[in-house]
């Protein structure tokens, strides 16, 4: 058996597998520098094929034409060469050029130690490269949750400043209208007593004609009586004043409420009755109750002493109220459970409207999300209630729905605030 131990024992199949190789580049060229044959390799790094032959690359350094000038048969270069296009790419390789008569033949084989000096560059710099991409999105991520929070803290101040107008004009209103109607109050009070001394004095003098004047008087005295209806409009009158006096009474716990509602001069922290404050927040969702049909109950202690902010605490109960009443068409209940514990005032808001799908009960505190049709609603109402509860007063505020069954939010809140 022959022994093949030695890299001359594979002569005959090395120089095939040359020409096959990437990283030997192996080409024949006339004088002009067209390749005339030329392996994988060659063609691979002038980036052309046998069957084009149009290379897009050329022999950068040192230039085709410095082999052409040099006359001398045999070896006419040794050393580096590069192959590329002068701009965005270019291959350094170690090179041999021979000559014989017409032709050129280039023999040039990559750098490998260079190749892995690239390699690791080119490595460190895709490192570089993916670093700054993560920390791009990163903080495209931190701008876009920026620019959220700039957009939600804008509208949240818009809606702010027109709550607080909105107040400062029911409070104004309240104060104007109180005046007069406790005018009104005071005056319907007087006319009822001199209503009912003028009903007494003309009795007394009915009575004086009766006992001390002939028939005639009596009977002009009765005719009076009868034709202008007194009896009557005694009656009606005293009505009336009842009536008015009720009207007036409603008005004055109308205008109580709203003035309670807008606490311009409570914005800061402090004691409260949780309970009057809830009666005077829902009696200005009164219309949306009537409008609707809406049975509304109260289940609370007749007290409740709590620290809070009282008028944005009114605006957050008043969102839930007005959102329950707006998720019954008609004819529907409301009702408003109180209780406390220890540390807590408890508040729960239960409806029998149409409930909350499951698919977005996780979105209704999200600002700007609304099942409203376009135009009918912000999407800020339940997302101020949320930071109202949660963050001002550090409390907390969960939801409870089933669709056709109805709502109900349970708001948990401190009896005392940490300061």
């Amino acid at each position: 058996m022959s022994n093949y131990n030695s890299i001359s024992d594979w002569n005959d199949l090395i120089p095939s597998l040359l020409l096959k190789g990437r990283s030997i580049a192996v080409g024949v060229f006339d004088l002009k520098g067209i390749m005339l044959d030329a392996n994988q390799a060659m063609c691979y790094f002038l980036d052309t094929n046998i069957a084009e032959n149009t290379p897009k690359n050329s022999f950068v350094n040192p230039e085709f034409c410095s082999f052409v000038n040099n006359v001398v048969e045999g070896k006419v270069f040794e050393g580096l060469m590069t192959i590329g296009n002068r701009e965005a790419i270019n291959y350094s390789l170690s090179a041999n050029v021979f000559r014989r008569g017409d032709n050129i033949m280039v023999f040039a084989e990559a750098d490998v130690l260079n190749l892995f000096f690239e390699n690791d560059r080119m490595s460190l710099l895709n490192q570089q490269v993916n670093n700054l991409q993560r920390l791009l999105i990163k903080e495209k991520k931190t701008l876009q949750e920026t620019l959220s929070e700039l957009k939600e803290t804008q509208l949240m101040l818009v809606h702010s400043e027109k709550m607080n107008a909105l107040g400062q004009l029911v409070a104004g209103v309240a104060h104007e209208v109180n005046n007069p109607i406790a005018f009104v109050y005071s005056n319907l009070f007087s006319f009822e007593k001199y209503i009912s001394e003028f009903v007494r004095a003309y009795k007394q003098l009915e009575e004086l004609i009766v006992e001390n004047c002939n028939n005639e008087l009596v009977n002009l005295a009765l005719e009076i009586r009868a034709k202008n209806d007194l009896d009557y409009l005694i009656d009606d009158i005293s009505d009336m004043t009842t009536q008015s006096k009720i009207g007036v009474q409603r008005v004055k716990t109308i205008v109580d409420d709203l003035r309670k509602f807008s606490r311009l001069d409570e914005s800061a922290i402090k004691n409260i009755d949780l309970i009057g404050n809830i009666s005077s927040t829902v009696a200005i969702a009164g219309l949306e109750f009537s409008k609707r049909n809406i049975q509304y109950k109260l289940i609370a202690p007749e007290q409740l002493i709590v620290e809070c902010y009282p008028g944005q605490l009114n605006q957050a109960l008043l969102n839930i109220v007005l959102n329950a009443a707006q998720a019954i068409e008609s004819k529907g209940n409301i009702t408003i459970s109180v209780k406390e514990d220890k540390t807590n005032a408890l508040i729960t808001v239960a409806d029998n409207g149409c409930g909350i799908p499951e698919n977005i009960k996780n979105k209704i505190f999200d600002p700007f999300f609304t099942t409203k049709p376009v135009g009918s609603g912000t999407g800020l109402g339940l997302s101020i209630t949320y930071k109202i509860i949660t963050e001002l007063h550090k409390g907390i505020i969960e939801v409870d729905s089933m669709v056709g069954h109805g709502t109900s939010f349970t708001i948990s809140i401190p009896k005392k605030q940490i300061r």
